[in-house]
């Protein structure tokens, strides 16, 4: 930290390995430069903690981490022309633009996932610095030894540069500028989506709250085209489904089952081998996570109120089916079905606290209160038609 950029905090890399570097990589800066792979673990931290619930988990384990990174994020900003904070150097990765002398780049500054992931993880610390007394507030008892953080410098701090961010912008085309700078792209089909993180992983972008920039990644994807490696098309996948588009990624999940040629191994980007590891090539374990994740998001999404049901279920392709035991932000298990396309019942159920959920399925929303260890089956108009404990389950 202190050799490379004299920052405060700790960062990490893209580029790792068994003895756990952290530094940059030796090579072009277009693959070897790209400090924000801290940051992005850092989101998973906090995921592991709206999934879960675990207040000792975020207290111990999560928050010190999230702290260090956005002392490095806050020291890496700098003031740009104008009235932004910029990171600058700063790289697509693994990506090109055409630069004003009509040349291949890869270096600029504030690239559309550099600020989608300092968004994402400056709104998270914020969110667990004010998390700690909100729940406080209502007296769930493995949570008061959690103090409250919002007063402290550091969250002053981010308050402030939080505000001073660049904005997510569309280009000419109506496409998700991917560099500060609307720059020619010579390669519209790569199979990185950088620019989308605000979309999938990231929540920056929503149908809810931007349908501008939402209506902009859908432009991104299929100016992006549907041709690409495993990682890359499950990312699609999850994509399209963030966006509600259910033919989109249900074409995209089709796109992983085209069976590699042995003898022509080197020929294929995508697909599975007989083995049922997914093409790259070679073999990269991304895609095969990827899938799961991709499901999961086609028939459940949430965030730690919210409950959005068959949000991209390909009706006439899945016309019948459940799915039991999903995970939901929230501390919440899920079990669906569906009958016809539609929905036909969803039991919830929470082994750790009460919550309060809203439930989105068809235009329709409703509150949901759940008792923790009791399982609330609601019907297709989201009518609570039936609770019962869940008594055998040891932690209750």
């Amino acid at each position: 930290m202190q050799v490379n950029y004299e920052a405060n905090g700790w960062v990490v890399h893209q580029v790792s390995d068994i003895w756990a570097k952290t530094s940059p990589d030796r090579g072009e800066a277009v693959w070897a430069f790209w400090p924000m792979g801290g940051a992005w673990l850092c989101t998973h931290l906090w995921e592991h903690f709206v999934y879960s619930m675990d207040t000792d988990f975020l207290k111990n384990k999560a928050y010190p981490l999230l702290e260090g990174c956005v002392q490095f994020l806050l020291s890496w900003l700098i003031k740009g022309p104008g009235r932004y904070l910029e990171t600058n150097p700063s790289t697509s990765p693994e990506h090109m633009f055409i630069a004003p002398d009509g040349k291949q780049a890869s270096v600029s500054y504030s690239t559309t996932m550099d600020t989608s992931i300092i968004k994402e993880v400056f709104s998270e610390i914020l969110s667990a610095a004010e998390l700690h007394i909100f729940i406080h507030s209502n007296l769930c008892p493995l949570c008061k030894q959690i103090l409250g953080r919002t007063d402290d410098e550091l969250i002053q701090k981010v308050r402030e540069a939080q505000q001073q961010l660049p904005p997510t912008k569309i280009s000419r085309d109506g496409t998700i500028m991917e560099w500060a700078l609307d720059f020619i792209d010579p390669d519209i089909h790569h199979r990185h989506l950088s620019h989308l993180f605000g979309v999938f992983p990231g929540h920056t972008i929503t149908l809810q709250k931007n349908p501008d920039l939402s209506k902009a990644a859908e432009n991104t994807l299929t100016k992006r085209g549907e041709v690409g490696p495993g990682w890359s098309t499950m990312w699609k996948a999850a994509l399209w489904a963030r966006l509600h588009r259910k033919e989109e990624a249900y074409r995209m999940v089709k796109h992983l089952f085209v069976l590699v040629d042995p003898a022509h191994e080197s020929e294929y980007e995508g697909g599975l081998y007989s083995n049922l590891f997914t093409s790259h090539p070679p073999f990269q374990i991304d895609a095969n996570f990827g899938f799961s994740a991709a499901i999961a998001e086609m028939l459940v999404q949430s965030t730690v109120k919210d409950l959005y049901l068959l949000p991209a279920l390909p009706r006439d392709k899945w016309p019948n089916g459940c799915v039991k035991g999903l995970k939901a932000r929230g501390g919440v298990t899920v079990n669906v079905c569906w009958k016809e396309g539609d929905l036909h019942e969803v039991g919830l159920w929470s082994t750790d606290g009460n919550r309060i959920q809203r439930l989105h399925y068809g235009g329709r929303t409703v509150n949901a209160s759940l008792l923790s260890c009791k399982i609330y089956t609601f019907d297709s108009e989201l009518r609570c038609i039936r609770t019962y404990s869940l008594s055998q389950v040891a932690s209750c």
